[in-house]
């Protein structure tokens, strides 16, 4: 997750199994097992009170913490939004680039080892492209 007013990374999550809905990897857990149960890392629990984050339809079902596009939103609204939403996506395009979301993550023995391994190559490439970021090649403002 990017700052909307400056070039930080300021969120990381996961690994997640593909099947994983947006808002329960939001959440930190499915509703059925209840809030009281979710973990306490996720996303949700570190939105400061009074502040909301921009995400896509995916993240439907949090209105308090949430603002997605909406019709009913003037248009300049509308189009800061899907600015917001763009300028996510390039840092989702620089992690892509390294290669290591899109494929199966073959590295560690046991399922565990496997998700630690793979939190940690997302978190190592999520350095280098906040060095990058802080080093001339910022995401666009929004």
């Amino acid at each position: 997750m990017l700052a909307l007013e400056e070039p930080r990374i300021v969120h990381v999550s996961g690994p997640f199994h593909p099947s994983t809905p947006d808002i329960q990897a939001f959440r930190g857990g499915d509703t059925k097992v209840g809030k009281q149960n979710w973990d306490k890392e996720s996303l949700y629990f570190q939105i400061p009170k009074g502040k909301m984050i921009i995400a896509d339809s995916g993240l439907n079902g949090e209105p308090t913490l949430i603002t997605t596009q909406s019709p009913e939103h003037p248009k300049e609204m509308r189009t800061w939004i899907g600015n917001a939403l763009a300028r996510q996506e390039t840092l989702h395009s620089r992690l892509k680039y390294f290669n290591i979301l899109g494929h199966r993550f073959h590295h560690g023995r046991s399922t565990q080892q496997k998700k630690d391994l793979h939190q940690t190559a997302v978190e190592a490439v999520c350095v280098i492209i906040q060095y990058d970021y802080e080093n001339g090649h910022p995401p666009f403002d929004v």
